[in-house]
């Protein structure tokens, strides 16, 4: 059964963070058994609520998207396909929760940026780059060069903004490409390049999520420069709280399950309406659409509850621990371990895999793509810890960085480059803007830094990083087929 491969698969995730949480307070991280005890009923959480969420979006989300993919562009109505486009980035990016969460917590320390205003500012920011990807496919543009214009514009824009917007921007970036947006963009991505049947269309189902994860980022940019050469010099508020939080799951429940239905209500008004207007699929299609959201609601509950109620107020109060000891220089190795933990609870890396599976008939594993994924964030929270010990730039690590990754683009197989800038921002989920962000906002804070300039920019780092180690995948995977293709010949000839 789906729902048991699902859950075994799951549970060889959180499993291991929960064993890592049980070494820490045995160590030098003493949270105390009941906030273990607590850390634990929310790994259940998780465990049950992602295998659900996945189960959910395999039979609901991700065929809708991909028919809606596949009707736009059989209409070849090049407005339609674009207005829509946006319309799905606008409303999806709106309605998901690491959206809200992320703009709750810049106006609590930022309250000069209104959460209104930087929620729509990321929605619309999506909306036009999701836009912006399809005319790419469409025009047949080259993916590569795609990126290298866009990366220059975004360098070009953090040029003129205020810096105080550049941790925000990137991390918004990452926030947008959660549990909701993911699993539909990269279906939508799927169903219009398997329609078009070029040569290239393995390459072309994927690189629709790295694209519109520029949009939020570009938007916030340019909240940055106006704030700069507004006059005003922003002020930062940190209230940040490094007890574990004693609030009952009850309460979190009710809290978590009206922020999802928000969430999942316009996308289930858009599908009725892409149902009524563009597919009319038959009636054993619409029963699997709502039994599949029905899934991924409850799914997304339990799994938020766990974060929200568990996994956000240990991971803070760890991470001040450890920030406050004259060890803390661990914090670099601790990270490191734990990005390699975190990142495989993430839901959205779970659909992205599976995707790559697909389109690729098996030939790129499973298995070899999380293990890259695994290496490439482990080096960026090990990055975020040296940022937050030493107190370094964000720009320090993030120009390199993308230089080398859009360097790889040039050298690595075209699918594997698309793959590739997907998973930077596939990465970036809520497990790690949950429980890896209050862990850097807690170490900063303890170790007497400033939270806002030091600890955000860690998704932002995590979304970077797979950029770089999937490509290298990549490159080994190309050389291992032409070693694999010179000894055929071999063969043949003898």
């Amino acid at each position: 059964m789906n729902l048991l491969r699902k859950l075994r698969e799951t549970s060889f995730s959180v499993i291991p963070l929960i064993l890592i949480v049980i070494l820490l307070n045995l160590t030098i991280a003493g949270v105390g058994w009941p906030s273990v005890g607590r850390f634990a009923l929310g790994g259940l959480l998780i465990i049950v609520g992602l295998s659900f969420f996945l189960l959910g979006t395999d039979i609901g989300i991700i065929p809708v998207g991909r028919s809606i993919g596949s009707e736009l562009i059989n209409k070849r109505n090049l407005f339609i396909l674009l207005g829509v486009s946006f319309i799905i980035g606008l409303f999806i990016t709106m309605a998901e929760p690491q959206v809200q969460v992320l703009a709750r917590q810049v106006e609590l320390l930022a309250p000069h940026i209104p959460r209104n205003l930087l929620t729509f500012a990321i929605a619309i920011g999506v909306g036009l780059f999701v836009a912006v990807a399809f005319w790419r496919l469409i025009f047949n543009i080259s993916y590569k060069w795609t990126m290298v214009v866009l990366y220059v514009m975004l360098t070009v824009l953090a040029l003129l903004a205020d810096n105080f917007f550049l941790g925000i921007a990137f991390d918004a970036g990452g926030a947008t490409t959660g549990p909701l947006t993911v699993p539909f963009i990269l279906a939508l991505g799927i169903g219009v390049a398997g329609v078009r049947k070029s040569e290239s269309s393995e390459e072309d189902s994927f690189g629709f999520v790295g694209i519109g994860a520029i949009g939020p980022v570009a938007a916030v940019l340019v909240l940055g420069i106006v704030s700069r050469f507004s006059g005003k010099d922003p002020s930062v508020l940190v209230t940040e709280s490094h007890t574990v939080a004693t609030y009952k799951f009850s309460a979190i429940f009710l809290e978590t399950a009206l922020e999802v239905l928000q969430a999942l209500g316009p996308l289930a008004l858009l599908l009725i309406i892409f149902q009524l207007t563009l597919l009319k699929q038959r009636r054993r299609q619409i029963i699997r659409m709502f039994e599949g959201l029905i899934y991924a609601t409850i799914g997304l509950i339990l799994f938020l509850v766990g974060v929200n109620g568990a996994f956000m107020p240990v991971g803070s109060a760890i991470g001040a621990l450890i920030g406050a000891s004259p060890l803390n220089w661990l914090l670099i190795p601790i990270g490191f371990f734990l990005g390699a933990v975190v990142v495989l609870a993430e839901p959205a890396v779970w659909v992205l895999t599976e995707q790559v599976r697909e389109v690729t008939g098996g030939a790129v594993k499973k298995s070899f793509v999380l293990i890259f994924f695994s290496i490439g964030i482990s080096i960026a929270v090990a990055l975020a810890m040296v940022r937050v010990i030493w107190r370094l730039p964000l720009a320090y690590f993030l120009i390199p960085g993308y230089l080398i990754a859009l360097i790889l683009a040039f050298k690595s197989p075209p699918l594997f480059t698309t793959i590739a800038f997907d998973s930077g921002t596939v990465a970036s989920g809520p497990m790690s803007s949950s429980f890896l962000l209050a862990f850097t906002l807690g170490a900063s804070s303890a170790n007497g830094g400033n939270p806002f300039a030091d600890a955000f920019g860690v998704v932002a780092l995590i979304a970077m990083t797979p950029l770089i180690s999937l490509q290298i995948l990549g490159l080994i995977y190309n050389k291992k087929n032409v070693i694999s293709k010179k000894a055929d010949q071999k063969r043949s000839s003898t």
